[in-house]
């Protein structure tokens, strides 16, 4: 009889400790999935941040790739950006979904832990020029679409921003 309650009780242990092990398994993985989720935020919040310096620098050039002027058709379209990095194209403007591997352009530096480079896209949406009091002022709208893949190449991060610069000049 006590064989017989030893080997129920072990069983018992057993089973709590496969349960408490697979439990802490997936807790492992959901907490990696987090930190590189947010690695890949955090780049492509950074590739952002690279294309905003471009525009303030006045580098902005419609002939360089990642730069267009006037903006695609489909960007303001959420589809457009986020279905993976797309094909090789030489089309840019007319492909759809965007291209990110050939239509797009890359940060200068990888950021941290991230597996390639995050890329950035510069879109002129607008122009108009005012004048007032004898100062012209220039303002141009931009749209930045930023993306970013992660460590593991798999946590997909798109993100947009629309951007205003204003330049006055006066005689």
């Amino acid at each position: 009889m006590t064989l017989l309650v030893g080997l129920i009780l072990l069983v018992m242990l057993m089973s709590i400790s496969v349960v408490g092990f697979r439990n802490t398994s997936l807790s492992e993985r959901m907490t990696g999935n987090v930190v590189d989720r947010n690695t890949s935020f955090q780049s492509a919040e950074n590739a952002g941040k690279e294309a905003l310096a471009v525009i303030e620098a006045g580098s902005f050039n419609g002939a360089t790739l990642g730069h267009y002027n006037p903006a695609l058709s489909g960007g303001g379209n959420t589809n457009f950006w986020n279905q993976g990095a797309g094909a090789t194209t030489s089309t840019c403007t007319t492909t759809t979904p965007f291209s990110w591997t050939s239509c797009a352009a890359e940060v200068t530096t990888k950021y941290t832990n991230n597996a390639d480079k995050a890329k950035y896209v510069i879109e002129q949406l607008s122009q108009t020029t005012t004048s007032s009091g004898g100062s012209t002022t220039t303002t141009t709208n931009y749209r930045v679409t930023s993306r970013s893949t992660g460590g593991s190449g798999n946590a997909e991060v798109v993100l947009q921003v629309l951007y205003t610069k204003a330049i006055t000049t006066t005689p």
